[in-house]
């Protein structure tokens, strides 16, 4: 088979990862993935400024990609403007056209945080006319009260990939790293969902996705 040209949507510099960083580094081995980021977060989890993400964060995503394997597009969208909107749209729609994905991984719509519904959105209406395969990634860890449940329908074995994904978050001290320079609970409990997952299916370690929409093409 050829080689597939893979686009994974991610609303800020660590969501792909967090979310799917095994199936990134397993997929890049026989094709060609994309990371494209909305956003580089400026904000702390309480809402303030913090310098040493501002600067460190897109430094620590291109080194995260490099691990994986995937080439990066930082799109580095206002986080105070990004909205449902034609403007966003039209960004993502002409991404789309140059770059002519095989197959699109982006955020759960039911995403509790608002960039990630928000381009999980922008993502349903720039596909919804293609040739396109998409799936959706499980919300963020943790991932807020929600009454809707994600539902996977697609699960990828991870166990030969799952150091690659642990060096991948290894990156992003300004995220995981505690001021005793020690990780935080969130960190252990994103590998807990891959095993969790993992289990779920005999394996020791997965990823969990939901298949929107899966275009098979036969000569």
């Amino acid at each position: 088979m050829k080689k597939k040209k893979i686009v994974v949507f991610s609303p800020h510099a660590d969501d792909a990862e967090i979310a799917m960083g095994g199936t990134i580094a397993k997929l890049s081995k026989d094709n060609k993935v994309t990371i494209v980021t909305a956003i580089i977060p400026i904000e702390n989890i309480q809402g303030e400024k913090n310098q040493y993400m501002v600067d460190n964060r897109l430094n620590e995503q291109k080194k995260s990609a490099k691990i994986l394997g995937a080439n990066l597009i930082v799109l580095n969208i206002n986080q105070y403007e990004f909205s449902y909107h034609r403007k966003y749209i039209q960004i993502i729609d002409k991404l789309i056209f140059k770059l002519k994905p095989d197959i699109v991984f982006s955020c759960w719509e039911h995403d509790t945080h608002q960039d990630h519904q928000t381009l999980s959105k922008i993502i349903y209406s720039a596909l919804r006319k293609n040739n396109i395969s998409l799936y959706l990634y499980e919300a963020m860890l943790p991932g807020g009260i929600n009454s809707n449940v994600f539902n996977p329908t697609l699960y990828l074995d991870i166990s030969k990939q799952i150091k690659k994904k642990i060096d991948s978050l290894n990156k992003y001290k300004s995220v995981f790293k505690n001021k005793n320079n020690t990780y935080s609970n969130y960190y252990d409990s994103i590998i807990a969902r891959a095993k969790f997952r993992g289990g779920c299916i005999g394996v020791k370690y997965a990823e969990a996705f939901q298949a929107i929409k899966q275009i098979n093409f036969h000569d």
